[in-house]
């Protein structure tokens, strides 16, 4: 991989919940890259939409995995956030993934997951510390994808997408998620995490999905009041810089995530023929999923931008800010049709460009989409 190409993908899956590392870290090499191009030269397909490729070779079996990971041990009023789990999935062909469905113990506070080529991150499955293999979230969305995120400490949650519609997970590949515990409670507690997964027949296929992904990440959530925070990402401007064409993209799943002060996440269409019109909104409250399936689609086809807006009620006497424990974060992600994964945010250094005021009793902020990324999806030729 090109330096210039791993400094983007390093850039742009920094998810919020890896836990720990605010949301402009970077690797020191990274650089500021701001050019969605930059991946062209990093081997990544030259599929021109989610569409299914007319001769992807011979038909797949659909199948059902189980996995059952666990249990860990966090003890009371503990924190595990440095953990991941490997599996293997020993699969000699690719894998159309239409449904994972999640059951958790109490305890398990959030937990995001991943494809990689099973060459990568080698070692024994199981648990393992992120860092005695160099683990990134980033980089693993790079090499394979996103397999699944979870809402906030919600127990059972599914991920279905609408039928004939599939993430494609290549041949040889493992899952590794990155694991956040979080034991609230007066005893210690052993945690786990179980998954059922059902893959569609290649020739069930009509689209294939890729990631997508906005965040507001300089949070000033200021104490004994209401506040929201906004984030507008110009979508067709890069679109046009891409393909020569408007933005062409369809949703079929999102997923919001924040924590026990948020109140409300809405993700709003500007311009094109939904201006103004909400893709995705949830108030529910941590331990409620905010998982969405999109059917039929969303079209956002023809739009300006997506606006990101978090809404906070902090009656704490104290200013939160964006990180894990009890700070708090403004993340929304999802699926599409677009031959590219794309990733847009404010981060913290936005936070000198973040203009502020006070309107109905509410806190109101709005920071620059400061980078946008889109990078070439990698399987949708298979």
């Amino acid at each position: 991989m090109s330096s210039r190409a791993r400094a983007v993908v390093c850039l742009i899956w920094l998810w919020g919940c890896s836990e720990g590392a605010p949301p402009s870290s970077a690797p020191a090499d990274a650089g500021a890259v701001t050019d969605g191009a930059a991946a062209a030269d990093a081997g990544a397909s030259t599929a021109d939409s989610g569409e299914a490729a007319e001769d992807a070779g011979p038909d797949t079996r659909p199948q059902t995995l189980t996995h059952r990971m666990g249990p860990w041990m966090v003890p009371a009023g503990g924190e595990r956030a440095a953990d991941c789990e490997s599996w293997t999935l020993h699969n000699e062909e690719p894998l159309y993934l239409s449904t994972v469905e999640m059951t958790a113990t109490p305890g398990m506070h959030h937990s995001n997951w991943f494809f990689v080529p099973d060459d990568r991150y080698e070692g024994p499955d199981g648990t393992w510390a992120c860092r005695t293999r160099n683990f990134d979230q980033g980089v693993a969305s790079f090499l394979g994808g996103v397999f699944f995120a979870q809402s906030t400490q919600v127990q059972r949650e599914t991920q279905q997408f609408p039928p004939g519609t599939a993430v494609v997970i290549p041949p040889h590949s493992r899952i590794i998620g990155a694991l956040h515990m979080l034991n609230a409670s007066a005893t210690p507690r052993q945690v786990g995490i179980d998954f059922s997964v059902r893959t569609l027949a290649r020739s069930a296929v009509r689209t294939r999905l890729a990631p997508f992904y906005l965040e507001y990440g300089p949070l000033e959530i200021p104490p004994r009041g209401r506040s929201e925070f906004t984030v507008e990402c110009a979508l067709d401007e890069r679109a046009r810089s891409l393909t020569g064409s408007p933005l062409d993209m369809r949703f079929y799943y999102g997923l919001a995530h924040y924590h026990e002060l948020g109140s409300l996440m809405r993700v709003t269409v500007l311009g094109g023929a939904m201006d103004g019109r909400s893709l995705y909104e949830t108030d529910a409250r941590q331990g409620e999923t905010w998982a969405r399936t999109m059917d039929p689609p969303v079209d956002v086809s023809g739009a300006r931008a997506l606006r990101l807006t978090c809404a906070f009620d902090n009656t704490r006497s104290t200013t939160v800010r964006y990180g894990i424990g009890d700070q708090e974060m403004c993340i929304w992600f999802g699926f599409t049709d677009s031959a590219y994964q794309w990733a847009g945010r404010a981060t913290q250094a936005a936070r000198p460009m973040v203009q502020t005021e006070v309107r109905d009793g509410v806190s109101r902020s709005l920071a620059p989409c400061n980078e946008l990324f889109s990078l070439r999806s990698r399987s949708m030729g298979e």
